[in-house]
């Protein structure tokens, strides 16, 4: 079979992270205002789980998809939401399926506010990889979302070598640039590690000023100084996943409850090229004229939200948005890693 084009030229150079996400449930048990994924379903709606028809067919596409990809990309396997934890023992056994027929251990995203000695002691057993538990800024939590301490509290309890527990902050608001690195410290107190750094939520997403980047460089250079080497610190993978992944680059192709794709059983082979294709219009081509840019080589394609222009801003203001964020993020990164040389 042929390959997919295009964005598989960028595997094709170096080491890429493609993660198959497949929606579990639509159902969950926070209400958090800036959700994204309700932002697009109505709750009464999709408050279902996945058929076992419909995840067993997922399931043979990635088996599909890993044949034909080239060996430099890793492929990960990652359950989402909806809230996955709701569906109890099943997700056990829809780990199960998923290593069965790829060989893959999936990771679940999770709220974390069912976490419990119960689900952590099966977990140990299973073929689950990890948690990525999704928490709120302790410092403006969105009050619709689990309590950050209480989350905070559980991973420290919880996590292990044998089945570890990542934290990710999921609404840094521009007015928190300034609270990066004391966010850090509580975490680090917490926790004893930092937890990953996400973006601005979509919704709620507001031009940063020059003082809110100048925030940001410092307390990025501060966080660096302050933490590197002692734990890992990964920031804004959908500005700099060269960061967050090691020099990698990280994609997402969602598998949803709708089947969007309408894959069968009798098709995961035909549509392979067409579905993996759908990556070009997730991650575009970001066609940036700027060749002295000392970043222009990891800014060949971006994620979607910086280059199609919704709500109050058009398409050029986020580029430019985009661009400001990436180069202040990287600078101070990188600034601060040549103390330390």
């Amino acid at each position: 079979m042929k390959q997919p084009q295009n964005i598989l030229n960028n595997f094709n150079k170096q080491k890429n992270i493609l993660c198959f996400s497949i929606i579990v449930t639509g159902r969950c048990n926070a209400n958090c205002s800036y959700c994204h994924f309700f932002a697009t379903h109505d709750r009464k709606n999709i408050g279902y789980d996945i058929t076992d028809a419909l995840f067993d067919t997922y399931v043979l596409f990635i088996s599909e998809a890993k044949k034909i990809l080239p060996i430099n990309i890793e492929i990960q396997c990652r359950f989402s939401g909806g809230e996955p934890l709701l569906l109890g023992d099943r997700i056990f056994d829809l780990a199960t399926r998923v290593y069965s027929f790829t060989h893959i251990m999936p990771y679940i995203l999770t709220n974390g506010e069912a976490i419990d000695k119960k689900f952590v002691n099966l977990a140990k057993k299973s073929y689950l990889n990890h948690l990525y538990v999704s928490i709120e800024n302790p410092l403006d939590p969105d009050k619709g979302a689990p309590d950050p301490i209480k989350i905070m509290n559980k991973i420290k309890k919880y996590n292990s070598e044998d089945f570890p527990i990542i934290p990710g902050v999921t609404v840094i608001k521009n007015e928190h640039f300034k609270n990066l690195y004391k966010i850090c410290r509580i975490f680090y107190e917490k926790v004893g590690y930092l937890p990953v750094f996400s973006e601005v939520s979509f919704n709620s997403f507001g031009s940063p000023t020059r003082k809110q980047l100048n925030d940001l460089y410092k307390n990025v250079f501060k966080v660096v100084r302050c933490f590197y080497p002692k734990t890992a610190i990964r920031l804004f993978p959908d500005i700099s996943p060269e960061l967050y992944c090691g020099g990698h680059g990280h994609y997402i192709l969602q598998l949803d409850l709708e089947n969007s794709y309408k894959l069968t059983k009798n098709n995961t082979k035909t549509k392979l090229r067409t579905v993996l294709n759908c990556l070009n219009r997730g991650y575009l081509e970001l066609k940036c004229k700027n060749k002295n840019c000392e970043w222009y080589n990891d800014c060949r394609r971006v994620k979607w939200i910086w280059k199609e222009g919704f709500g109050k801003f058009t398409s050029d203001e986020k580029i430019k948005n985009y661009c400001n964020l990436k180069k202040t993020i990287n600078n101070a990164f990188f600034d601060a890693l040549e103390l330390f040389k």
